[in-house]
């Protein structure tokens, strides 16, 4: 089921997700609170898996050099 509470503030929600793309739920959830709006970590997850929007953060990794076989 969705919440509707949560769905109500889509633009709000969205805005600061475009705003700082590189943003954790969690610090999500803290921008949310200061406008009033009180959601579970779970609920915001939800929320971007429902748009097809992935939040998961990858590790800076270096590039692999291969050495020259001929």
């Amino acid at each position: 089921m969705r919440s509707r509470r949560i769905e109500a503030r889509r633009d709000d929600i969205l805005g600061i997700w475009d705003a700082r793309k590189d943003i954790t739920l969690d610090e999500l959830r803290d921008a949310l609170a200061d406008i009033g709006l009180t959601v579970s970590r779970v609920g915001l997850h939800r929320f971007f898996v429902r748009r097809g929007i992935t939040r998961k953060k990858r590790p800076a990794t270096r590039s692999s050099k291969t050495a020259p076989t001929s």
